[in-house]
This record gives C-alpha cells, sequence and structure tokens, in this order.
C-alpha cells in the first residue's frame, strides 16, 4: 500500500532548498557541556488552557507547568509554523519552516516524510555524543514520518505498523484508527521515566503528550469529576472535559519532573515545554484544528536553561521554530547554518535584536486526510505571516479573501481590517510572498475520484 514512500522521501528531499547538514554542529562549549536536554511537547493545548497564562477552572488546570514557568520563563506569544501535528512538530525539531523541511500534510503521496538533509534537534546532538531518546503517544510523530532520525531508542506509543496506518474512509479522504495508535500521558510517562533510568548522560529527551487531542481517550474518571458541570451546554461540558484533560497531562508531566528532581537532574537539564497547536473549541465557528487563527497557532512555550532568569514572562514574539536552535545554544553546540529559528535567548536577556516575523501555513486542499475542501472550503489553502503587532491570513487562490488583524486591540481576530488598512496588507503580502512557502500542485496523484470531482467543483483543479 506505501509503495510510495521512496516517492515521498525524494519529494520531501526537493523541499529542503537548502541542505541543513548536522555535521555543521561544533564542540560543546566548556559551560554547557553535559547540559541534559528535555524537550516536551503537548498536542493540541491552546495556551489560554494553562493557569500560568491565564485560565480560570474549578480547580487549578496546570499546577506542574505553573511550576517550571516559576523556575523560567513563559513566552506570551509564541507562534506556531503549523496547526497540523506531523507539520508542526518538524518545524519544532528541525527550526525550519515547513516549505524547508518537507512535511506539508498529516497524508498524500507526497510531501509528509521530513527530508533526509534536514538536520534535527536528535541527529545533532547524537553525533555530539548525547544519548538521544523519544517517548510519545501518538501515530502522527511516529517513524512514519522520519521522525525517528538521529534517537538511538524511539517509541512511538502506537501498536500499528506504522507504513499500514492510514486507510481510505470510503467519503473520499484517508484515515487512520486513533484507538490503536496514541497512548494516554501516564503510559508515556512510565516509559520516559524508564528510560532515564537506563540512559547516559549527557541526554536529549524528547517527550511527546497527546491528551487534549482526543476525547476518546478520557483520563480516569477521579480526574474527570474535578471538571464536571451540572450546564445543559453540550459544548462548554466538551470545553471542562478538555480542560481535564489538559489537567491530568499536567499530572503526569509532574511526574517526568519529579524524577529529575529525585535524581539531581533538574539543575543540569534545559527544559523547553512547547504545544504543536491548539484547538478550535467554537472559536471562528471551528472546533477542531488546522486553521491559523490565534486560538490555534498562538501555543504556550515555557523554558527553564541553565543560565535564564526565573519566573519571568516575554512578551515579544518567538517562534515554534525558534526551539531547536535554543536548546542546542544550551548544550553549547552550534546550529546548522540557514535556520528559520533563532536562539531565544537574546529576548530573555532583553538585548536588541532584529524582530521575529512568524511564518504559518495549512495545505489542507492537498492533505488526504483532511476534510476542508467540504466543511470550510475558503480554509483549504492558508498562509499567515505576524509581523509585531499586525498579523495577514492570505488566501491565495481566493482574490478578496485575506484578513488583516492588529493583534494588541483585536487578539481574538474579531474585526478584518483588511479594507481599512490596504498598503499594510500588501506590505504584509508581498513579504509573505518572499517565504514562497506557496504549494501550487498536488502533492502526488492519490486521491480518489470523488475528492477530484469535489476540487474541480470548487474550481481548484482542471480536467
Amino acid at each position: 500500500m506505501f509503495a510510495f514512500r521512496a516517492a515521498a522521501r525524494k519529494t520531501a528531499l526537493s523541499f529542503a532548498v537548502a541542505a541543513l547538514v548536522a555535521s555543521g554542529g561544533c564542540a560543546g562549549s566548556k559551560d554547557a557541556a553535559g547540559t541534559n536536554i528535555l524537550l516536551v511537547t503537548l498536542d493540541t493545548t491552546r495556551a489560554d488552557y494553562l493557569s500560568c497564562y491565564g485560565y480560570q477552572g474549578p480547580v487549578r488546570a496546570t499546577p506542574n507547568l505553573d511550576s517550571l514557568a516559576a523556575d523560567g520563563v513563559r513566552f506570551d506569544r509564541a507562534i506556531s509554523a503549523s496547526a497540523a501535528t506531523p507539520v508542526s512538530h518538524a518545524t519544532i525539531l528541525t527550526g525550519v519552516y515547513p516549505y524547508r523541511h518537507g512535511v506539508r500534510v498529516i497524508y498524500a503521496e507526497e510531501g509528509y516524510f521530513l527530508a533526509d538533509s534536514v538536520a534535527t534537534l536528535a541527529s545533532i546532538l547524537g553525533e555530539k555524543g548525547w544519548d538521544t531518546g523519544a517517548v510519545l503517544s501518538s501515530f502522527t510523530v511516529s517513524e512514519f514520518y522520519g521522525f525517528d532520525r538521529g534517537f538511538r531508542y524511539f517509541d512511538s506509543g502506537i501498536s500499528d505498523d506504522p507504513e499500514a496506518a492510514f486507510r481510505p474512509k470510503g467519503n473520499g479522504l484517508w484515515g487512520w484508527e486513533v484507538e490503536k495508535n496514541q497512548r494516554r500521558s501516564d503510559a508515556t510517562t512510565d516509559e520516559a521515566i524508564r528510560w532515564l533510568e537506563g540512559a547516559k548522560r549527557p541526554f536529549c529527551l524528547w517527550v511527546h503528550y497527546w491528551d487534549p487531542h482526543d476525547e476518546r481517550l478520557l483520563p480516569p474518571e477521579e480526574n474527570q469529576r474535578l471538571f464536571e458541570t451540572d450546564t445543559k451546554d453540550i459544548y462548554e461540558r466538551k470545553r471542562l472535559q478538555y480542560a481535564g484533560e489538559i489537567h491530568y497531562m499536567d499530572s503526569q508531566f509532574g511526574r517526568l519532573i519529579r524524577r529529575l528532581k529525585e535524581s539531581g537532574e533538574y539543575d543540569n537539564t534545559a527544559i523547553v515545554v512547547v504545544a504543536d497547536h491548539g484547538e478550535g473549541l467554537g472559536d471562528h465557528g471551528w472546533w477542531n484544528h488546522r486553521i491559523l487563527y490565534q486560538e490555534q497557532i498562538r501555543v504556550p512555550l515555557i523554558a527553564k536553561i541553565p543560565g535564564w532568569p526565573a519566573g519571568e514572562e516575554i512578551a515579544a514574539a518567538v517562534r515554534s521554530a525558534d526551539t531547536m536552535p535554543t536548546l542546542l545554544a544550551a548544550a553549547g553546540v552550534a546550529p546548522p547554518p540557514g535556520l528559520d529559528g533563532r536562539d531565544m535567548t537574546p529576548v530573555v536577556l532583553g538585548e536588541e535584536e532584529e524582530p521575529r516575523t512568524a511564518y504559518a501555513d495549512a495545505i489542507n486542499l492537498y492533505d488526504l486526510n483532511a476534510g476542508m475542501v467540504r466543511l470550510r472550503p475558503d480554509d483549504s489553502l492558508l498562509h499567515s505571516l505576524i509581523d509585531g503587532d499586525w498579523k495577514l491570513i492570505h488566501r491565495p487562490l481566493l482574490e478578496g479573501k485575506d484578513e488583516l488583524y492588529r493583534l494588541s486591540s483585536d487578539p481574538r481576530e474579531e474585526t478584518n481590517l483588511v479594507e481599512e488598512e490596504p498598503d499594510r496588507a500588501t506590505r504584509l503580502r508581498e513579504a509573505l510572498d518572499r517565504f514562497n512557502g506557496y504549494v501550487r500542485d498536488s502533492l502526488g496523484e492519490a486521491a480518489d475520484p470523488e475528492t477530484l470531482e469535489r476540487l474541480k467543483a470548487l474550481g481548484y483543479v482542471g480536467d
């Protein structure tokens, strides 16, 4: 079924315009040599559902993440490169945007596999002597996407053969069996702690938690009861359930941190916690993810780095692409040339630097796992750029459908200013054009006839 893996790998290489090779790193500095690295990614986690970002619920939702923020730095305006799990994670692991690392969609015949020429956090640190491990919770961050590269130990937490996970759903889309290909954060934490017991020092560990993504995998009943409500509003109940899943995930993250403290490794470990994307939860008329409003691409990002101050809150914009170079800097290892991301240390220390613009895209049109063409056709192909206070959402195939927001006065993106500020919209669009992240052709030929007919009816493809 997946005879086209070789084609996918070849196409992914073509997306990597610049070869980013791990050998570009240098030996660790005397100050940072031996620093452990812990990267924790939170799937489908909105920033505003963490207590340290202002969430008010029946109980304190995230006491353990709040404690990490008190020991480190909380970034208030961290922007993800995508609202799709593998696309976003590829940027977190490589420090480059999707049009360079090659992962553009969750599934298509091509364009879903991490390019071999792009260095990853694990491939660089592994070459420099770090013991590398990944303990994950979902198929969408598995070896199917090439994310195992550089890891001595890689446990995706799934039971299916990843090469056979995707199957046609009979409605023009392809899907994967979620129940067989995910695990709860308690099981993931058990395995992460087990790996730490035998890992060599220094280590580089990536832990991925999935709980808030899917209501089919719920916390224990005693945890769910903390977020029960008498309201008859089904959507409010679902939002509270979502908060409960984050609360349980936080408790398991707390177990992981306690283990580091008990082993005496906490102070010598650089820790970054970042979400891949958020969730709609009804905002902008959408419950899920895959689009580019702030509730989806503004993500929590908390970092405790040796030498950084504690308890700081940073208002300046950073990007999830900055995660990898920041962790390399903490390890004393030089990043490969040409990254889109940059070490966040200058931001934390208040040093003057070039402002960080944030790029994001959503290639739903060509994703055979996405139903956007049917459900939200205007959001089938989206590109976004945030520059300072201003954000543009550009629809390259739809004339007159762009959106422009001033985030400081309109953080919920309710007032589109594209007509009132045409010059500003044009400048942002021209800046977005220079990224040249557009996809103008289908990613392979795997689309079934039903999907092709829908695309033709909407004017996206010809005969």
